[in-house]
């Protein structure tokens, strides 16, 4: 099955809508359904609350995920990050090259630039995804209401789709939020109807970190990649959290299931090179990998699997189907 869209229709639709130029991020539009009118708005978080006033015009994402949710939500931000020279993602400069956005960002090497954020002069923050936010939340909260997860959540407690829906909430643009998950949600239902033999199977996608073997797809994590596709998982993904997902060489048994696929984007630097997993008696005892339903994804897919966004989902959708459907027959 080939994909012929690698932004979805609604991602592009809404870019298009909204006229981006300059540093404002005009974050309604017409034709979107998306009146405004929610305001102020207050959002919980585990370290106090968002009060947004009005539906926010100036619009800064600290991290890539939340680049690509503004993105998808046609939001040009005021100021984004950057990793040093490093470009950004490829289906990231694909929506920035379609609406000829030349992003003004910082670097983000060495931490989160308050001093950066804060002379963008930012009506709201995007932060529903970033490791640092425990330490960061209090100096953004001085320049900007926080957009983050609730008081009772996590990082990992939010899927892509969760994250996508509250920014609109958030930015006033609910309505294009809801159409930008149905049309990538409409991408799956057509590779999940085009492969019947997916549902129900069970699934397991382990990565190989330098320090361990993670078992990715534990019950908590954000596995709609999976489950979208008609994947389930096996009751080992019970036995592990973000707390704990490590799979000791001692118990490789725990990664059987119907379909087993490992992942390597750190290369030989990770804790077992593929030549060595493969060797391994234990692994090699495995019925998935005796009866050939094991496969490895490729490392242009590994990195967006592990950040999922509106925009990453349909390009690595594009990509791994046919690594799908190559291992699993």
């Amino acid at each position: 099955m080939k994909l012929t869209r690698t932004l979805s229709t609604a991602v592009i639709a809404a870019l298009s809508v909204t006229a981006l130029a300059g540093c404002s991020s005009a974050a309604s539009g017409s034709g979107t359904g998306d009146a405004g009118s929610g305001y102020p708005l207050t959002l919980e978080n585990p370290w106090g609350q968002a009060v947004i006033d009005e539906q926010p015009q100036r619009v800064a994402v600290v991290d890539s995920v939340d680049l690509d949710i503004a993105l998808a939500l046609g939001v040009e931000p005021v100021i984004g990050s950057v990793y040093g020279d490093n470009p950004h993602d490829p289906w990231t400069e694909e929506a920035l090259a379609a609406e000829k956005i030349s992003l003004h960002t910082f670097d983000a090497t060495d931490g989160t630039d308050f001093v950066a954020i804060a002379a963008a002069d930012p009506d709201v923050i995007l932060a529903t995804s970033g490791w640092t936010l425990e330490d960061d939340y209090a100096k953004l909260d001085a320049i900007a209401p926080v957009v983050t997860w609730g008081p009772d959540q996590v990082l990992t407690d939010l899927t892509w789709a969760d994250r996508t829906l509250l920014a609109g909430k958030a930015l006033g643009l609910e309505d294009r939020a809801e159409q930008v998950v149905a049309d990538v949600e409409s991408d799956f239902a057509a590779a999940r109807d085009a492969h019947p033999e997916w549902a129900g199977k069970t699934l397991t996608y382990a990565v190989m970190h330098p320090a361990q073997v993670s078992y990715v797809s534990y019950l908590g994590s954000d596995v709609s990649f999976f489950t979208d596709l008609g994947f389930t998982l096996p009751d080992e993904a019970s036995r592990f959290s973000d707390e704990d997902n490590a799979v000791s060489i001692e118990n490789l048994d725990l990664l059987d299931a119907d379909v087993l696929f490992v992942g390597y984007p750190f290369g030989n630097e990770g804790i077992l090179t593929q030549d060595a997993l493969e060797s391994n008696a234990l692994f090699q005892q495995l019925p998935a990998v005796q009866e050939g339903r094991y496969g490895i994804l490729s490392d242009e897919v590994s990195s967006p699997l592990a950040y999922p966004t509106p925009l990453s989902q349909p390009w690595v959708l594009e990509r791994i189907v046919p690594q799908f459907e190559q291992t699993i027959r």
